[in-house]
């Protein structure tokens, strides 16, 4: 079967183009490396509205590992199903319609400059060109691009390509089955965030997705993913840096983040010098890779706006403004959707953890 993953609409997906028509309720499936979150939403009267979410942590279900592609990827396909339909049914989700994310470590994201020649051209080149960025065989994967606005006041069209191992591919499509889902689409989870934070506001914005194994930069214009640029730095590496720098155990240390963050207290001192070094290195980086991007356009970085479940590090967004000089925030995607009042608390504190799901839930209703 061939399913190709670019919406004729920024940002892509991989769409099933043989289920016709648009679900009333779809649930977005996020399986990360340290949790699975699920939230159903049901639309109506182009609004998204906010149905059931859960999330279970993964422990204690990916056990077994095949030795074959990275995160949850290499574990067993039952025990990832078995995963899967448990947090469906402790979520008591109902929608069988479902979008699933591909990790952004597990797909190739660039966008390629090309000069101002046809679009037959364009489609001929690509191919091609993608050996210079693809870092596997073409033959290995699938492959999708789409042309991007085209600035007239610039000599080159630049195309945003898209790739995903089809054994990824396959192994998603085996967990539907296993799981009993109708699979509407898969995606890679950068776009997903993007949907979720940002939508259509044009401001040239950097989304830090901060997770668990590693941490992804995208850079959206006007809507636009124009960047995408992974850094194998999460969370769990300063869990693991208390745990040695304390020798106390991997829950502890756990607790202790949480709890302690970058606090500036004297007697919380000797935790935070564990975590700061590490989180200004990443911060080090991710700067890095921003000031390129700006000097190579006429259109900066206005403002960061940081998601994933490593981004709930308390101090993490103030010692990022004072690293970036310039707006930084934490995005709250359950904005994004129609929720009850009395909840808006509870759920802006957990947002971020949420961000992928969300973005996938509203796949089917909006293009971005």
């Amino acid at each position: 079967m061939d399913i190709p993953f670019l919406k004729k609409i920024i940002p892509p997906g991989l769409n099933f183009s043989f289920l016709s028509g648009k679900p009333s309720r779809v649930v977005g499936i996020d399986i990360g490396t340290y949790s699975t979150k699920v939230v159903q939403l049901r639309y109506e009267s182009e609004r998204a509205i906010l149905e059931t979410y859960g999330e279970l942590l993964n422990a204690g279900y990916l056990k077994s590992a095949t030795g074959v592609g990275s995160g949850f990827l290499r574990f067993l396909d039952k025990d990832i199903a078995t995963l899967v339909q448990d947090v469906l049914r402790e979520s008591k989700v109902t929608a069988r319609d479902a979008v699933l994310s591909v990790p952004a470590t597990s797909g190739f994201t660039v966008t390629i400059p090309f000069p101002k020649i046809s679009l037959q051209e364009i489609n001929d080149a690509v191919p091609l060109e993608a050996r210079k960025y693809v870092p596997i065989p073409l033959s290995e994967v699938t492959l999708a691009w789409t042309i991007l606005e085209n600035d007239d006041t610039r000599d080159t069209i630049e195309v945003l390509l898209v790739a995903v191992p089809k054994e990824v591919v396959e192994k998603f499509k085996r967990i539907a089955e296993l799981t009993g889902i109708r699979t509407r689409a898969i995606e890679i989870e950068t776009f997903s965030v993007v949907r979720s934070l940002i939508g259509r506001d044009p401001t040239t914005t950097a989304v830090i997705n901060m997770g668990h194994h590693s941490t992804t930069l995208a850079v959206v214009d006007r809507g636009i993913v124009r960047l995408s640029h992974g850094f194998n730095h999460g969370s769990q590496e300063l869990t693991r840096a208390i745990e040695r720098g304390l020798a106390v155990s991997e829950e502890r240390a756990e607790a202790l983040k949480r709890e302690m963050g970058l606090s500036d207290r004297i007697e919380e001192r000797e935790i935070t010098s564990v975590m700061t070094p590490l989180v200004t290195s990443l911060l080090t980086e991710v700067n890095h890779a921003m000031q390129l991007y700006n000097r190579k356009t006429s259109r900066k970085i206005q403002k960061v706006d940081f998601t994933g479940g490593g981004s709930q590090l308390k101090g993490l967004i103030d010692l990022a403004a004072t690293h970036f000089g310039t707006e930084v925030t934490r995005g709250n995607p359950f904005s994004r959707v129609v929720t009850p009042p009395f909840i808006q608390p509870m759920l802006q504190e957990i947002s971020p953890s949420f961000s992928v799901a969300i973005g996938l839930a509203l796949y089917e209703l909006t293009s971005r």
